[in-house]
């Protein structure tokens, strides 16, 4: 008779390899259930658990990297944060590195950490990164919020495409006419996804296309992207970001334009700042921290079997409403 391996036990079991390999790990990444599953296929295929071949298979250093462009930005903290929690828990030492959006120091980072032979990183990649940029050699990468175009590795993101479409469809709600895109550079990986969720909503609406406004997202190139699109006779814009937005309420200012009764303004990311602005802003809201849990719990998948067809996960976007958009309240909120 052949030897049971950890594939047949997947298969009785009806789960990945992975998740058999992290229930042999003992990992709390698994639910009770599935876990309680997997043992008993071992007990009744009679699975032997070959700990010398495992050890000589998986020498691993037990440390992994995570990269990002900042940690001061509340948001990217909050993804970084999530990773961390999910790592320390696996008993993986984590190793933090800055990029300061430097597609040149991020790669110095990633070739160092790899160098180093550590298991795999967690990447928010730095904007206009190619992919020699972030794949170095075989070390696992999973790529968090930013994907770089031409790369085939582990991707978790916010569902932008369902946010832009919520903000699209909750500014026509409130009686918008022409909806402007301000924001972002189309290069950008969200870019495309925010853009098309606002483009479906506008097309089942019967209306026309969004016209664009790519701009730095930054307050200075904001002012001037939002005041061509105002000029030019928008009466809604959803914002590329919520920093993009925040320049939308000052040229509105500046155009004598009150908010809502003459222009509605959503956005994405709810940073806190959405909360408190005057008036304060309709934003597309996602958990960062569950983001970079994903991302952690990806790279552990990806550890555990190497040869495993990359994955995508969309974190659930959801818009919260509040004055900007013509909503009294400022915690109302649409679900996904």
């Amino acid at each position: 008779m052949s030897r049971i391996r950890l594939i047949d036990v997947a298969e009785h079991a009806g789960v990945s390899r992975a998740t058999a390999s992290l229930v042999l790990r003992d990992s709390p990444l698994v639910a009770d259930a599935t876990r309680e599953r997997v043992r008993k296929s071992m007990r009744v295929l009679g699975y032997v658990y070959d700990r010398s071949a495992a050890a000589l298979r998986n020498s691993r250093s037990g440390v992994v990297g995570l990269v990002a462009p900042a940690l001061s930005h509340p948001y990217l903290t909050q993804f970084v944060t999530g990773a961390q929690r999910v790592l320390q828990s696996e008993g993986v030492l984590v190793l933090a590195g800055v990029t300061h959006d430097d597609p040149g120091q991020q790669l110095r980072l990633i070739t160092a950490l790899a160098e180093r032979r550590i298991d795999g990183v967690v990447v928010i990649p730095a904007n206009g990164s190619a992919p020699e940029d972030v794949v170095v050699g075989a070390m696992p990468i999973v790529q968090l919020v930013r994907r770089v175009s031409g790369t085939d590795s582990d991707f978790v993101a916010a569902d932008n495409s369902s946010g832009g479409y919520q903000a699209a469809n909750h500014l026509l709600r409130h009686g918008a006419r022409r909806i402007d895109f301000v924001g972002g550079l189309p290069h950008f990986s969200s870019y495309a996804p925010r853009l098309g969720g606002v483009s479906q909503a506008l097309a089942e609406a019967d209306r026309p296309a969004a016209l664009q406004h790519p701009c730095e997202p930054a307050r200075a190139a904001a002012r001037r992207a939002a005041a061509q699109a105002i000029t030019d006779g928008a009466d809604a814009l959803v914002c590329y970001s919520d920093e993009v937005a925040f320049g939308a309420l000052e040229a509105a200012e500046a155009l004598g334009k009150q908010i809502p009764e003459d222009l509605l303004v959503a956005a994405f990311d709810d940073v806190a700042e959405a909360r408190y602005s005057s008036p304060s802003l309709s934003s597309v809201a996602s958990s960062g921290e569950l983001a970079g849990s994903e991302a952690a719990r990806l790279l552990m998948r990806r550890l555990a079997d190497p040869q495993a067809a990359p994955e995508q996960i969309l974190v659930p976007t959801t818009l919260v409403a509040r004055a900007s958009c013509g909503c009294a309240s400022s915690s109302s909120s649409e679900s996904d």
